[in-house]
């Protein structure tokens, strides 16, 4: 994620000139030049679960779908039960291929006129080249990629709700999860969300045009005491992602994790034939052989080193040190004072509570199988 290489090569935010004056220590984000952090991410992930913080998170995919063919397109590549989704809702989806494989884990917002689906930052161009293949078979559809056009902000925290009530001319307290509204704020209109990627905080994600984010952006950065909101990384957001127990695409999901693996089945209604369908079912009735999972690893008892955070690939073992699985992510959670992990295990070895070893580069590390979300 930190790639430290030329960055003038990657595509930047509306905010990038302002992430980098603020202290931003910029990196690489799946192609973007996005701020890791602004001084500490462990103490970023500590502000926004005590009290708020705000992301930009413009580099993720923003795919407006339009049009008399619009519903049947996104009935045939989410698994979610978009049929019956109502307006001024999003709703949780994954889209899969032929063989079950998911593309992508998304958010599907639907307004009075229009969809928006928001993507992985890693699969915009992907998605976007998937709908308008299937598009073409159906007519009467029109995508629009809105991800230059319209930037996207997160505020993130317990007190998130009560500064956004104060500075926002309307009230977000009564905005349910998994809802959405339209407004305007400063002559444009925006697009405001509960969808999260930080499990049970408060979140609240707006997109709103690109020539006005940077107002929005100081506006909500720049108030006084109690009433701003203090800017947050990609490595807070990443911790926060992990302490849910949340997904992310090249890591826990890919073309070849099927949505039983993933323990992803939440988003799936095979009450519509959505591409890969037939497939998840096969994977949902017999099982992938490895399911995700979560660790917990112990810190040394001799309390001379740190535990070392393991790597993509890692591997697990059992007490006999047979290889049972492999890590996918995993950070130092500052809410639990522990690292913790996700993993692919074999079944048997994905019991909470099992002990298992993490053998890092230099020692085997004791884990334990945890439950998700890490963090409630």
């Amino acid at each position: 994620m930190n790639d430290l290489s030329d960055l003038s090569t990657l595509q930047k935010t509306p905010l990038y000139d302002r992430h980098v004056s603020a202290g931003g220590q910029m990196g690489q984000e799946a192609g973007w030049a996005m701020p890791m952090n602004f001084g500490s991410g462990l103490e970023e992930a500590r502000i926004t679960r005590k009290r708020a913080g705000i992301f930009d998170v413009s580099h993720l995919g923003r795919l407006r779908i339009r049009g008399d063919g619009a519903l049947e397109l996104l009935e045939r590549v989410c698994t979610a039960d978009v049929a019956h989704q109502e307006d001024d809702t999003a709703i949780h989806t994954l889209l899969c291929n032929e063989r079950g494989g998911i593309l992508d884990e998304c958010y599907l917002i639907r307004l009075e006129n229009f969809w928006v689906l928001t993507t992985s930052a890693d699969n915009r161009e992907k998605i976007l080249e998937h709908l308008k293949a299937h598009a073409a078979d159906i007519g009467g559809v029109k995508i629009d990629d809105q991800t230059e056009k319209v930037s996207q902000l997160a505020a993130v925290g317990p007190d998130a709700e009560g500064i956004l009530d104060a500075l926002l001319p309307i009230s977000v307290a009564g905005l349910a999860p998994l809802t959405a509204r339209v407004g305007s704020l400063m002559i444009a209109n925006y697009i405001a969300s509960r969808t999260s990627y930080s499990g049970g905080l408060f979140t609240l994600e707006v997109m709103v045009p690109a020539m006005f984010v940077g107002k929005a952006w100081d506006y909500v950065t720049k108030k006084e005491g109690d009433r701003a909101m203090p800017p947050a990384g990609m490595l807070a957001r990443d911790i926060l992602r992990m302490e849910a127990g949340l997904c992310r695409y090249g890591y826990e999901i890919n073309e070849m994790i099927d949505p039983a693996m993933a323990d992803l089945m939440k988003c799936v209604d095979f009450n519509h034939d959505f591409i890969g369908a037939e497939a998840v079912r096969k994977f949902s009735d017999n099982g992938s052989g490895r399911i995700r999972a979560g660790l917990v690893l112990e810190p040394p008892a001799d309390g001379r080193a740190p535990t070392v955070v393991p790597t993509l690939g890692t591997v697990v073992a059992d007490s006999e040190g047979r290889e049972v699985g492999n890590i996918t992510s995993a950070t130092f959670s500052p809410q639990l004072e522990k690292i913790i992990a996700q993993a692919y295990l074999v079944n048997d070895s994905a019991e909470v509570d099992t002990e298992l070893f993490v053998k890092t580069a230099h020692k085997d590390t004791a884990a334990r199988v945890s439950k998700m979300p890490f963090v409630g």
